[in-house]
This record gives structure tokens, C-alpha cells and sequence, in this order.
């Protein structure tokens, strides 16, 4: 079980360090995406520095790594449905994989340990393990956010409560040190001078502002 588990972490490392969003930012513009914008390898900087297309195929790269992630564990464990497993065995492996995923989107290898937070790839994992999980830990962003005007904030106090309401809702204690694990590395590296959400704040009224706007001039 030990050397499937580190079998696993090292895959997910692996899985999470493929630099989709520096490799699409370097393909549209030419450049190192560590040097545009907030100088985060993700999603929302890609779409704010180079195209909101871009932007987009990186979400769904990304996505695509937590759900592979989940899915790599699950056949190494045996169980390949498309139900949660009960076994903490099983849930182990996931929570092992899915974190070194997330860890490997952080820090990558390939780019001298930068990297993205994360975010999507979890997001992946999550809408695979626990959708309900997804739609309270929005609703949670979304009234923090109406309540304090802050997306930072909301940002702040959904990734400390998502964990418990996860734990809560499979039932699992290993989910829950899981998600509180993945939330620390979150809250690492979640800081207002990268934060991607300030920048459309000060840049766009709102969000949807954004995403619904003109094409934006590229910076030579």
C-alpha cells in the first residue's frame, strides 16, 4: 500500500506539473507568462494577460488534471465506477493523488517550481467526488462576497469552510484531513498582490463585465 501511495503522489506530481497555461500564454504571445499580469501560471491570468479563449482552454486543461487524477486512483485501487469508494484504503489513494496534483500545478518542476494555485484542478476532483460540495462552497464565496464586497475574503472563507462541509457530506474522515490539506496549500498561496480576481476589480465593474467585453488590444 505504501509504494502505491507514493506510486501515486509521484504521478500526480507529475500530472499537475504539465504547464498547460505557461505553454498556451508562450504559444499566443511568445512570452513567459511568469512575466505578464500577476505572474500566476493559471487560468484567470492567461485570460486577463493573453485571451480570454486561452483562458478558457487552460480551465479546461486544468480541470481535465483533477479529474484524471481521481480517476488514476480509483483503477489503482481497483474500484473504476463512477461511485465514490467507502474503503479508506481507496480514499487515501484519491486524497494522496489529487493533493500531489494540486502540489504539482503549485510548484512545477518544469518551471523552476512556479506555478498556478490549483484551483481548477481541484475544482476537477470535486466535481467527480462530491458536486454537492461544489455548489455550497459557491453559495458560500457568493454571500460572503455579497456581505463583505470581497472577493478575497470570499475567496478566504469558502477554502476554510469547503473542507468540513466535504468531510461532512461523504461521511469520511479521510476526506476531511484531505480537504484540509488541500486548503492549506490554497491559502498559501492565495495573496491580494497575485490575487487575479483584485485585478479584474480595479480593471472591469464586475466579473461578467470581462468575460462579456470587446476584445481586449494585446500588449506588444
Amino acid at each position: 500500500m505504501i509504494l502505491q501511495l507514493i506510486g501515486l503522489a509521484i504521478a500526480g506530481y507529475l500530472l499537475g506539473s504539465i504547464p498547460i497555461a505557461w505553454m498556451v500564454a508562450k504559444l499566443v504571445t511568445g512570452k513567459d507568462l511568469r512575466t505578464l499580469g500577476s505572474g500566476n501560471v493559471g487560468v484567470m491570468n492567461v485570460a486577463l494577460s493573453v485571451t480570454r479563449w486561452g483562458g478558457l482552454l487552460v480551465f479546461l486543461g486544468e480541470a481535465t488534471k483533477g479529474l484524471l487524477a481521481v480517476y488514476l486512483a480509483m483503477t489503482a485501487c481497483g474500484f473504476p465506477g463512477s461511485s465514490v469508494p467507502s474503503s479508506s484504503e481507496c480514499q487515501l489513494a484519491i486524497g494522496v493523488t489529487v493533493l500531489a496534483t494540486v502540489i504539482g500545478t503549485r510548484w512545477m518542476i518544469w518551471l523552476r517550481f512556479a506555478g498556478g494555485r490549483g484551483n481548477t484542478a481541484g475544482l476537477g476532483a470535486m466535481l467527480v467526488l462530491s458536486w454537492q460540495t461544489l455548489v455550497i462552497g459557491l453559495s458560500i464565496w457568493v454571500l460572503v462576497r455579497l456581505i463583505g464586497k470581497s472577493s478575497f475574503w470570499a475567496t478566504r472563507i469558502s477554502l476554510i469552510t469547503w473542507p468540513f462541509v466535504f468531510g461532512l457530506l461523504t461521511g469520511s474522515i479521510v476526506f476531511l484531513v484531505f480537504g484540509l490539506a488541500l486548503s492549506g496549500v490554497y491559502l498559501t498561496t492565495h495573496e491580494t498582490v497575485t490575487d487575479d480576481h483584485t485585478m479584474i476589480k480595479e480593471r472591469w465593474p464586475s466579473l461578467w463585465a470581462f468575460m462579456i467585453g470587446p476584445r481586449r488590444r494585446r500588449e506588444p
